[in-house]
């Protein structure tokens, strides 16, 4: 169940996103322990730092490995702790599941590779591709491997341009994401195959899928249409920021956004970490950049069968984004929808808090 423990919509979601399968009381006392602190994205590190470290000591893996992640979340890929909070998150994911039947693979990517796993089940003889979005890790995913199990699918996860140990091995983040997949399905050498985008990925898995025709089934967990509705901000800020871009009002959007910037959490992690992951150096390019990442226009091209899903309280998607998408993808060989109330539970990005209702609908439209 999401639940809320600060006003920061944020920093709420965020908490609910690595910690909100730990339902025991000792978690719930941490998380409520460090509450008041809470006040900065510096004591935001800190704390989730010290209970890793602290649970890594009692041998408490998947616990700390959690609190890790929860600590590098706003880091930026300059700060030097990052190395630390990112080695420290995956030693402590792969401690704890340790027994998973995982294959490692470097897939090579123009000058560099992408960091590629495969996870075998016995008599599958399909493949599901899995990726993430904006800043999920590839270990994120695997937890969500286990509901997917004897459903007659391998699958195999990676990091493209701009995630993970990709951005790490100097990729950055890009929109046409159906040269990474083509080349995940050329290193297989995978003639027809379903794909799986999370969050940010739910963009990109349909990019993918409208250029890539080995691309069979594809599942947007959620929807995402245009990068622009997740850091535009509130509705006037995002007005006043398509108006000056459509002008090329370069100064002027540097010069607004650094400022807003300063007093906004929520808007300084989504510019610095895009900046880092684009490898932009400004505010004004990398807007640029990220306008390129849209639904608009290709959707005529996607001839799929595809699951939405979205939530309908989402901080970063507007739920009206998904008439729009039934509305234009006009040669889908099929479309299957969900959208997730905080009736029925699941009503955030992702559905934070009540993933099993997601991993439920994948299933089912994975075995139709």
């Amino acid at each position: 169940m999401f639940k809320k423990y600060l006003e920061n919509k944020q920093f709420n979601f965020q908490i609910n996103r690595f910690l909100g399968k730990f339902n025991d009381l000792q978690v719930q006392n941490d998380i409520e322990s460090v509450l008041p602190t809470l006040t900065d994205t510096n004591t935001w590190y800190k704390v989730w730092r010290k209970l890793g470290e602290k649970s890594e000591a009692k041998g408490q893996f998947e616990l700390a490995s959690a609190y890790y992640q929860a600590g590098d979340f706003y880091l930026k890929e300059s700060d030097l702790n990052k190395p630390y909070m990112y080695n420290k998150y995956r030693e402590n994911f792969y401690k704890y599941y340790n027994e998973l039947p995982i294959e490692h693979f470097q897939v090579p990517y123009e000058n560099s590779f992408m960091p590629a796993m495969r996870i075998k089940y016995k008599d599958s003889c399909k493949t599901l591709i899995v990726h993430g979005g904006y800043d999920s890790y590839i270990e994120e995913l695997i937890p969500v491997m286990s509901f997917l199990k004897d459903l007659g699918y391998d699958i195999i996860l990676f990091e493209g341009p701009g995630q993970g140990g990709a951005l790490r091995n100097g990729l950055k983040f890009i929109y046409n994401w159906e040269k990474p997949v083509s080349a995940i399905l050329d290193y297989f050498d995978l003639k027809e195959v379903g794909i799986l985008g999370a969050s940010w990925g739910g963009y990109l898995c349909m990019r993918a899928a409208a250029f890539e025709k080995r691309i069979k089934e594809v599942i947007c967990f959620d929807i995402f249409y245009c990068g622009m509705d997740a850091i535009g901000g509130s509705k006037k800020f995002s007005d006043t920021i398509e108006k000056l871009i459509a002008n090329n009002e370069r100064d002027k959007i540097n010069s607004l956004i650094l400022s807003n910037m300063k007093d906004n959490i929520d808007l300084n992690w989504k510019f610095c970490k895009g900046m880092d992951n684009t490898g932009t150096e400004n505010p004004y390019d990398f807007i640029k950049a990220i306008q390129l990442h849209t639904m608009a226009g290709i959707e005529k091209f996607i001839d799929q069968d595809l699951l939405l899903l979205a939530g309908e309280e989402d901080q970063y998607v507007p739920i009206e984004l998904m008439d729009l998408l039934e509305n234009n993808l006009v040669n889908a060989k099929s479309i299957t929808k969900k959208i997730f109330t905080k009736e029925t539970g699941g009503e955030q990005h992702c559905q934070a808090g009540r993933m099993d209702l997601a991993f439920a609908e994948i299933k089912k439209f994975l075995t139709r």
